[in-house]
């Protein structure tokens, strides 16, 4: 009789009842996930070399804080322009916690202390997270879910960046979760509302959460819309103030943040709301390499492929258990999950929305897919208990999750932006088949000892031309110690060196020349696959 209660309640928590956490163990778990996770990034933040866009928003959160501390509307343009194509959620942070933990307190170097700030969004991603795949399942599923998105190997790369993609998942996050709760009780809804304006003030992308958060209002009110639509049912004006109450404070709420919270809008307010939202709409295009071709505008497939190739399959595989359970035991909670995982890439997948650097402009569907994977080996390991082998089923998937962090965490690490899974063979096998290798500048880290050793020579890096924020991360390494002062940067013609980020979207052809007929006198290297490679000039010149 025990026996088949207990497959009930198993069963049960993969249709959409949700039983939570209920012992004192159960209650600490999301906490203690959360802070073991920020201690896993906390000490491997300065492993991470300075992305593209960090050196942007490092400036400008410097610009902002210094703005906060005397602040004034007569100059709020000379502090608040920089950078004003995005919004300042996380570069305001980043400027607050490097001026507290490398100014006043010299803890930290400058990259690392503004990117204490994420911490911030570690912890909040995976404790709500956590809870709300305990709230919709039960703690088992969430305590798989959490571990499949903190160790997922592109994901776990953004976590440690001073960058606006993981801030956004995490509000996406929490946005769903408390819109899920305002169903309930109606003071939530406000909750949901203030974090959407702070999504708002972090990435763009936000205004996308109007969709899932829109399909679950038509999806709970399902009853009261369709009385409305059979004019012989009445619906009460009551009935009908409570529906919208459930709604309206989404599109109230989150545009006045955005004013009142972003200083750069309050003089032209209108102007510069639609010059922020003409330059996203006609964002110059990024070309990528991607299956063998440079192209400036990626096929509708880029992001299936990339989420394909990038996710192990320690999580693809349980992923695809799950979305085939939701389709054929479906439930508004699971569908309203799947919708989450799949609504980012549908976005990216339309023909005039941009689609390059691997996976981070979905980063959002991440979380979503974790759950739905979550959910995925809680029903094979049901499966696995009828044919009585359930034990063993779980020992050997710790045994292979285990694997798979090594091999997609520890052994590339810090490279882990350059991961590909089993199906393409690795970095090494996505690479013959038309990838790209590396995409940000995080790989320019490893070339640092070299340019120590060789730092009576001139280097002409690649892109810096055209790109001047790629020697200014060059800088901030100076600065920090890591580059030695005296290391100097040129052009073509007055250089000893070519250092080459291997991002074969950006190449022109003079690049692929290098690339397939020369041969590096220094790789930064994952696997056998190089990342960046540095090419001696004047042997090239003296061939010629």
């Amino acid at each position: 009789m025990s026996t088949s209660c207990e497959k009930s309640k198993s069963s049960s928590a993969t249709r959409g009842v949700p039983s939570g956490p209920r012992g004192f163990l159960e209650k600490s778990a999301a906490p203690i996930m959360a802070v073991c996770f920020c201690g896993i990034i906390f000490f491997s933040l300065g492993d991470y070399g300075v992305t593209w866009d960090e050196v942007a928003y490092f400036h400008a959160g410097q610009s902002y804080f210094r703005w906060l501390k005397e602040p004034s509307l007569g100059n709020i343009d000379s502090y608040w322009a920089i950078n004003h194509e995005h919004p300042p959620v996380l570069k305001l942070l980043g400027g607050i916690s490097e001026y507290i933990f490398h100014e006043k307190l010299p803890l930290l170097n400058r990259v690392s202390s503004f990117r204490l700030a994420i911490l911030i969004f570690v912890f909040l991603s995976n404790y709500f997270l956590f809870l709300f795949t305990a709230e919709l399942f039960n703690v088992k599923i969430a305590f798989i879910t959490t571990l499949t998105f903190f160790f997922l190997p592109r994901v776990f790369f953004h976590s440690h960046l001073g960058a606006m993609d993981y801030p956004m998942t995490s509000f996406w996050i929490m946005v769903i979760y408390f819109y899920r709760k305002g169903m309930e009780d109606a003071k939530w809804v406000m909750v949901a509302s203030i974090l959407l304006g702070l999504a708002f003030l972090t990435k763009i992308n936000a205004f996308l959460l109007y969709i899932p958060l829109l399909f679950y209002w038509v999806l709970t009110h399902a009853g009261q819309f369709q009385k409305i639509i059979h004019l012989n049912h009445r619906v009460s004006s009551r009935q009908i103030v409570s529906m919208l109450g459930k709604f309206f404070p989404l599109l109230i709420v989150p545009p006045i943040l955005l004013v009142d919270l972003w200083p750069w809008l309050w003089k032209d307010t209108w102007t510069r709301i639609a010059e922020y939202l003409s330059f996203h709409k006609g964002h110059y295009l990024i070309y990528v390499y991607y299956l063998g071709v440079q192209k400036a505008m990626a096929p509708w497939h880029y992001p299936w492929v990339l989420t394909g190739v990038t996710v192990p399959l320690i999580t693809l595989v349980p992923f695809l258990v799950g979305v085939m359970h939701t389709l054929f035991f479906p439930s508004k909670m699971k569908v309203w999950v799947l919708l989450n995982a799949l609504f980012p890439l549908l976005v990216i997948s339309l023909p005039s929305v941009p689609k390059y650097d691997g996976v981070r402009l979905f980063l959002p569907a991440f979380p979503f897919m974790a759950i739905i994977a979550g959910m995925g080996i809680h029903q094979m390991g049901l499966w696995a208990q009828k044919k009585r082998f359930q034990k063993v089923f779980y020992l050997v998937y710790v045994a292979l999750f285990l694997l798979t962090i090594h091999s997609s965490i520890i052994r590339v690490h810090p490279y882990q932006s350059s991961y590909f899974n089993e199906l393409v063979g690795g970095t090494e096998g996505a690479v013959k088949k038309g990838f790209e290798a590396e995409y940000w500048g995080n790989a320019y880290m490893g070339v640092l000892p070299w340019l120590n050793e060789h730092s009576d020579r001139t280097f002409w890096v690649y892109m810096a031309d055209l790109a001047p924020q790629v020697l200014r991360g060059f800088e901030l390494y100076k600065k920090d110690g890591l580059l030695k002062e005296k290391v100097q940067f040129g052009g073509r013609k007055h250089s000893d060196y070519l250092i080459l980020l291997i991002r074969q979207g950006f190449f022109n052809e003079e690049m692929w020349r290098y690339y397939k007929h020369s041969e590096p006198v220094f790789s930064v290297k994952l696997s056998n696959t190089p990342l960046v490679n540095i090419y001696d000039l004047r042997e090239f010149r003296i061939k010629k």
